[in-house]
């Protein structure tokens, strides 16, 4: 029989029909590959896929502020075999509500403006400096956290207008006729009433308290009759704000001590610049600023090309100018390349910075110069005061403390020999 069986699959049609049987494999398992994907989305809604990217990095990031909440305490708890779980639940429900109020702002037609962003950003404490929007600190506190000025805004953008959805619903409000009428009946109600004050106080004379009562009373209550420990002693207040004052101190000393250190009352030299920042996102952004740069050597003015082209939109408002700032504030590409600027008015070529791509206008120099003297007199004679007032103060204090330990069983002694005067008694 398998003679037979091998000699009938040599043949030619036994090699068609398995032929046609590997064929069937072959392209079933293409179709297959090809039709199946491993990127099966976390949820769905209304037709929109929360991917699974998505969920991850929105978990990581969850996780990293629950670590940094609680510290050494976080391995504890996320050894929970429920903690991963229940945090993954939880932040996919967030994306999930965060979706659905995408959707109902896109439906709605919400909108935030940029003037609104801008307003709100200025009004951000963490971008003011004595109570005033300070751009330096803004691009400083978003450098900070890894935002660049444009996903920041957007970032912003988002949450204002979920805000605003939020906000349309908390403040609209619809009443049914009957639910109005009978608001107008409850606020329109009148009552009459009476009223009898009876004071404890008049019935103290008929009650009467045996002795045993109140000590039974003050036993179960000791600890509402607690006086605080004291202690009785005698001290020597020996205080060196108090010897400030009558330190003797000359005018002379004190402007030879400000001639002596002219350089500790020096001002740092600060500069004054404008700038236009080319977004290092953008496509051909170098060109861009290379356009630019061949546009202000050409004489055209810088404010208005600021205003124009710069992405630092808060600052292009007023041509680019940026607050006065010193070394060691600013990016260093950006600080380098404004230091070595000579003359008011120069412009630097093209710095690259990790905003952008920048040129920068020198607009006015604050030189390094020691401060006036008359300026820093008071500063200087409080500091001479306070010094010679400590001196006295280590003097009088190895005298007192040789004292005490001489004489140990008052004080007077120790106070006299310190100049105190006399030994204090006080309860404490």
């Amino acid at each position: 029989m398998l003679d037979k069986f091998r000699e009938g699959a040599q043949g030619p049609a036994a090699k068609i029909i398995l032929g046609v049987v590997i064929l069937s494999f072959a392209l079933a398992g293409v179709g297959g590959y090809l039709g199946s994907t491993t990127a099966d989305p976390a949820a769905v809604v209304n037709g929109e896929d929360i991917t699974r990217q998505e969920l991850e990095s929105a978990y990581q990031q969850e996780r990293n502020k629950v670590e940094q909440q609680y510290g050494e305490s976080f391995a504890a708890i996320a050894a929970d075999p429920s903690f991963a779980q229940q945090l993954r639940s939880n932040v996919l429900e967030r994306l999930v509500s965060e979706r659905l109020t995408d959707q109902a702002v896109t439906e709605l037609g919400l909108r935030i403006s940029d003037e609104q962003i801008k307003e709100s950003i200025r009004s951000m404490p963490e971008f003011q400096r004595d109570g005033q929007f300070d751009n330096d600190t803004y691009l400083a506190v978003l450098r900070q956290s890894g935002y660049q000025p444009d996903q920041f805004r957007d970032i912003l953008r988002q949450d204002m207008t979920r805000r605003q959805l939020l906000q349309s619903y908390l403040s609209s409000e619809i009443s049914l006729p009957g639910e109005a009428l009978q608001l107008y009946r409850l606020q329109a109600q009148q009552r009459e009433l009476r009223q009898l004050e009876v004071n404890v106080s008049q019935f103290n004379d008929k009650v009467s308290v045996t002795d045993e009562e109140v000590d039974a009373y003050y036993q179960a209550n000791q600890s509402s009759f607690q006086h605080p420990e004291q202690v009785n002693l005698d001290y020597v207040l020996l205080d060196a704000a108090n010897l400030a004052g009558d330190v003797d101190l000359s005018e002379e000393a004190v402007k030879a001590y400000y001639q002596d250190h002219q350089s500790s009352y020096k001002a740092p030299e600060k500069r004054r610049v404008a700038h236009i920042l080319v977004d290092i996102n953008k496509d051909n952004a170098e060109k861009e600023a290379q356009d630019l740069l061949a546009k202000v050597q050409q004489g055209e003015d810088f404010a208005a090309l600021a205003k124009t082209f710069s992405s630092d939109t808060f600052s292009g408002e007023n041509g680019g100018e940026l607050d006065w700032f010193e070394k060691g504030v600013m990016d260093p590409e950006f600080e380098a390349a404004a230091f070595a600027l000579e003359q008011v008015g120069d412009t630097s070529g093209v710095v690259k910075s990790e905003f952008g791509y920048h040129i920068i206008k020198l607009l006015e120099v604050q030189e390094d110069a020691a401060a006036p003297y008359e300026e820093v007199k008071d500063k200087i004679a409080n500091t001479l005061k306070r010094d010679k007032a400590m001196e006295v103060f280590y003097e009088k204090l190895q005298k007192l403390s040789e004292m005490a330990f001489e004489v140990p069983d008052t004080l007077n002694e120790a106070a006299d020999a310190s100049g105190s005067n006399s030994a204090t008694n006080g309860l404490v």
